[in-house]
């Protein structure tokens, strides 16, 4: 799973801002060596091990180190030969390399992950959208005249639909994020809308425009990445009150003054 189009951080914000060193993140969880044949006692890995950090199998067998085989930078030499049709594996964190991309790890997909929940975290909290982009949601007529859209800022609405039929007139309020039929909204029948909603052109723009924003996000990241087991909601404390963890506190202190009155 890529960083999604509507992320409010980059990659490398998020890892600069973890101060994550790829360097000691270089970890091979699980390489194919090679397949044994019976006579081959070579075999050479796809990266120089940290000293002490190989372990070697064959056939999910753990090997010993002199025992069963010894290494030289990448190259390893078995004592005997691993039999035919046996497969050879490792895992290792590598040495860090001249040309290694500084900002390139094995954790990126995790982050990446992370940062998209963390971007979706920060929105629902608010009721709001941070990087511009289309939005399509569905209400139900309620016999009134005024439509609360779910997201701000509203851009610009851009189609509405009554019961699968076009509306071609309508009038609105963007500053507040609601439209409102001529007549009134159908009792029960389905309404759906289709709006842009966001800060400015793109993601630079948005940064620039929701600084507290982005700033939230980074620490929920860091919450996320650091404390990935399980935790509660919530705790009661007789006669302190309650607490929540469902966001870092700094972060909910960023985002509250965004919220919008329909979270």
């Amino acid at each position: 799973m890529a960083l999604n189009d509507t992320a409010l951080v980059t990659l490398v914000q998020a890892k600069n801002y973890l101060r994550v060193d790829a360097a000691a993140s270089l970890h091979i969880d699980a390489e194919y060596v090679e397949t044994g044949n019976g006579t081959n006692k070579i075999f050479t890995l796809a990266n120089t091990p940290i000293e002490g950090s190989l372990k070697l199998y064959v056939e999910n067998a753990l090997q010993t180190e002199t025992t069963h085989f010894a290494i030289s930078e990448a190259t390893i030499t078995f004592v005997t030969a691993p039999v035919n049709g046996k497969i050879v594996t490792a895992s290792y964190d590598r040495v860090w390399e001249a040309g290694d991309d500084p900002f390139e790890s094995y954790d990126d997909e995790l982050l990446e992950r992370l940062i998209n929940a963390a971007t979706k975290k920060a929105e629902d909290y608010t009721g709001r959208v941070f990087v511009p982009r289309a939005i399509t949601e569905t209400h139900i007529g309620d016999s009134t005249q005024m439509l609360k859209l779910y997201k701000q800022p509203v851009v610009d609405v851009t189609s509405v639909s009554v019961g699968g039929v076009a509306l071609t007139s309508w009038s609105e309020r963007l500053s507040i994020g609601r439209i409102y039929h001529l007549v009134v909204w159908p009792l029960d029948y389905e309404i759906e809308v289709v709006y842009q909603a966001g800060y400015g052109a793109d993601r630079d723009a948005a940064q620039l425009l929701v600084p507290d924003a982005v700033a939230a996000v980074l620490l929920i990241v860091a919450d996320l990445y650091e404390n990935r087991g399980d935790k509660v909601d919530s705790i009661n404390i007789t006669g302190l009150g309650s607490t929540s963890y469902k966001l870092p506190s700094r972060a909910a202190e960023l985002l509250n003054p965004m919220r919008t009155n329909l979270v």
